[in-house]
């Protein structure tokens, strides 16, 4: 009989015979540790107005860890950050699971609170009781820079407010998911300024700091994130905690997984750009519209009527901004975007009991307007070119184009029925 090995209780028979299943066993986590690696994002969207940053450094061992940011749409960026409360393979498996509900809840609802109560039901029916995750879900309409979300027992995100020198968490209640059926999921906004961060991140990210407890960590981080905030970049400050990783990880100090992902607001928000393009006032109550199609120029259009008509608008008036938005929608389309449905047709209006006003933009390189000919000459009667231009100067009150020729503003004054 062979000897045992003091170190497991097997003889050394069994462990040389153990020895290709274990090599194997460790080739197939490693395996598994690259595909979950490759379910993190390698790029993220490129966005005006902000900058992204991420930090994804797993541990030795499977983990649950894993994020995502979804472009919706040209407004809308959706942010997934989540924790399964579990290692190994189980772990990874349902971090998978989680990420792919995520992404497909995102593109159906609106609604954070919706996603979650979605991804909820799918864990309850899909995986045995025993395992759970912390998350959060959240919306940034990049128009106004408003931040839409909602947290299921995840550790809280940070805003840093650069402009008032302050640290402020973003809370919402809410259970962790998988638990319970009717898990309760609290939707809550606000409102991000220019020169703010917003950091999301795991609880492993506590573990970068040198605190007696968990909420000692989380004051260190926030304290070290304000200070960078004043002294450098985004980019910089996710740098910094990769190097922080690396000296904690050389002493054995960083066991779990780490996620890190931040955004930086560089300037106004989008909507206010907008506004600004199309000759608004910061504090106008602009009504922002997109078209591309003919076919959406009648939607657009309904939305306008719609407000003069709640307002009293003449029948008259109503009728000759029909055909005046008819006519520049049909314009901006087809000669100011050439017809490209990638490029996009801007409107946007103002509208009280005095006066609608509405500018519409392209995306084309614009035009002279001095040099349309006039449709009314003998000449030009039967060429088919200014009649659009000449009918909304004439149904308009006022009409005029920007400097580069692929702006147009008009204005209708209010005329008692």
């Amino acid at each position: 009989m062979k000897e045992a090995d003091p170190k497991n209780g097997r003889s050394s028979d069994s462990r040389a015979s153990a020895g290709p299943a274990d090599r194997q066993l460790v080739e197939e986590l490693a395996i598994a540790r690259k595909i979950q690696t490759a379910m993190v994002p390698q790029r993220l969207p490129a966005v005006d107005g902000i900058e992204l940053a991420s930090l994804y450094l797993p541990s030795e061992q499977l983990g649950g860890d894993l994020f995502d940011v979804i472009q919706i749409s040209e407004d809308i960026l959706a942010v997934t950050i989540f924790d399964v409360a579990s290692s190994g393979v189980p772990a990874a498996l349902l971090a998978s699971l989680a990420k792919v509900s995520f992404a497909n809840q995102i593109r159906l609802v609106s609604s954070p609170r919706a996603v979650m109560e979605r991804v909820n039901e799918e864990m309850i029916r899909s995986v045995s009781a025993g395992y759970y995750i912390t998350a959060l879900v959240a919306f940034l309409n990049l128009h106004d820079n408003k931040l839409t979300y909602c947290n299921a027992a995840h550790p809280y995100p940070i805003i840093v407010r650069r402009g008032s020198n302050l640290v402020e968490p973003i809370k919402s209640t809410g259970v962790c998911m998988g638990l319970f059926e009717k898990g309760h999921f609290e939707e809550k906004s606000l409102y991000l300024n220019w020169g703010d961060w917003l950091l999301f991140f795991t609880d492993g990210l506590y573990r970068l700091f040198s605190g007696e407890n968990e909420l000692a960590n989380r004051r260190l981080l926030e304290t070290e994130a304000l200070a960078a905030a004043k002294l450098g970049s985004l980019s910089d400050y996710v740098k910094q905690l990769e190097r922080r990783h690396g000296s904690v990880a050389s002493s054995g100090g960083a066991g779990d997984d780490i996620t890190v992902l931040a955004v930086e607001f560089l300037a106004q928000s989008r909507k206010n750009l907008l506004k600004e393009k199309l000759g608004f006032g910061q504090n106008d109550p602009v009504y922002l519209q997109f078209i591309s199609y003919f076919e959406e120029m009648d939607k657009t259009t309904s939305t306008i009527l719609g407000a003069m008509d709640s307002l009293g608008y003449a029948d008259e008036s109503i009728r000759k901004m029909k055909i005046i938005l008819t006519e520049l929608f049909a314009n901006a389309i087809y000669h100011g975007n050439k017809g490209d449905h990638s490029k996009k047709v801007v409107v946007g209006h103002t509208i009280d009991k005095q006066k609608v006003t509405i500018s519409i933009m392209d995306e084309g390189d614009g035009f002279d307007p001095s040099k349309v000919p006039d449709p009314t000459l003998p000449e030009n009667l039967i060429k088919d070119c200014g009649r659009g231009i000449y009918i909304a100067r004439n149904y308009a009150d006022s009409l005029a184009f920007n400097e580069k020729g692929n702006r147009v503003s008009i204005t209708k004054y209010h005329v008692t029925r």
